[in-house]
């Protein structure tokens, strides 16, 4: 009976790091799914995939570190040299967002209203000449 109570003991906290990590990657998977059906988003929703990706990237490095600490190699790996690159081109993209936000959104609003082909390139080129004008501004050139 002391053998059965010892093996349940020793059972454990392998079961516990286990469930935690299943609720790790089920969280992660949440936002990265959070992060990327929001970097569809038109401004400014959009700007929430940075917020995400934050969360995403933060349950990344527990998931990694606690995978290195089991000896799970591969999978700590794979979550360090996909996962944190991934999150961070959304954090970057969400703040390259936020600082062309006038641009931006005077593209997403013409494109919402262009009805043809022509008019959609119309709007790109004007999308180019207004980040442009912006960043010469943005620098006093």
């Amino acid at each position: 009976m002391s053998n059965e109570h010892h093996d349940d003991q020793d059972r454990r906290p392998s079961d516990e790091a286990a469930a935690r990590s299943r609720r790790l990657l089920g969280a992660l998977v949440v936002t990265m799914f959070a992060s990327w059906l929001l970097l569809m988003a038109p401004l400014p929703f959009s700007l929430a995939a940075g917020v995400t990706a934050l969360v995403a990237m933060v349950l990344l490095v527990l998931l990694s570190v606690q995978s290195f600490r089991q000896g799970r190699w591969g999978m700590g790996l794979i979550g360090v040299l996909v996962g944190v690159p991934a999150t961070v081109m959304i954090v970057v993209g969400s703040l390259l967002s936020l600082v062309f936000y006038g641009p931006m959104s005077e593209v997403e609003e013409c494109r919402a209203t262009a009805i043809t082909q022509q008019a959609q390139s119309q709007c790109e080129t004007e999308a180019q000449d207004s980040m442009a004008g912006w960043v010469s501004d943005l620098l006093g050139g």
